[in-house]
């Protein structure tokens, strides 16, 4: 297993995008539907943000996942060792970011625990699911009745829009590995 992430770096970061935008802790919190208690101690670094909590501030931040946890040193090739992977780990599950900051994609190692499923996301772009292992629904849709629930096992893989609202639901006793590539909004505000 990798590396684990460095909550106080996480926590760090948030605080300088915030700040960057001239945010208060309460304004940001509110917005990201935590306390102010809260959102102070992850930027603290004593408290650990859940993969939730990561998606919904790097969608408030305009900003990818990776674009919020990763090493934001950009390389002409980024190489990540399974040794050297950065992992952030919650309840829900866990995420490797596997790519590095070039334009294009992101991409990233996810874990969906038993049970589990993933906060709802929408953004614009593409992505590309494949399991690795176990099983997972990708339900696609923003409520339940135009929704459509496509079940997943090793080897399937699902190609759609971002700006559909989805999210990833593990039904099973089992945890289920996916890779997920994304091609990020070059028209989000930096």
């Amino acid at each position: 297993m990798g590396e684990q992430i460095d909550d106080h770096w996480i926590g760090r970061r948030v605080r300088a995008l915030r700040l960057q935008r001239g945010w208060t802790v309460r304004g940001l919190a509110e917005t990201a539907g935590l306390s102010a208690t809260q959102l102070s101690r992850i930027e603290s670094g004593a408290r650990q943000a859940s993969v939730g909590t990561l998606i919904e501030l790097s969608r408030i931040f305009s900003i990818t996942l990776s674009e919020l946890v990763a090493d934001l040193t950009p390389a002409a090739v980024h190489v990540t060792r399974v040794d050297d992977r950065v992992v952030h780990e919650s309840a829900s599950g866990d995420v490797a970011v596997l790519s590095g900051e070039l334009p294009d994609l992101h991409s990233m190692h996810l874990t969906v625990g038993p049970h589990c499923s993933s906060p709802p996301a929408d953004h614009d772009g593409e992505e590309w699911v494949y399991v690795l292992h176990g099983e997972v629904d990708l339900v696609v849709g923003g409520s339940d009745d135009d929704s459509i629930t496509h079940a997943l096992r090793p080897g399937d893989a699902a190609h759609f829009q971002g700006r559909s609202t989805h999210h990833l639901v593990n039904r099973t006793e089992e945890p289920c590995a996916l890779l997920l590539v994304g091609s990020r909004d070059r028209t989000a505000a930096r």
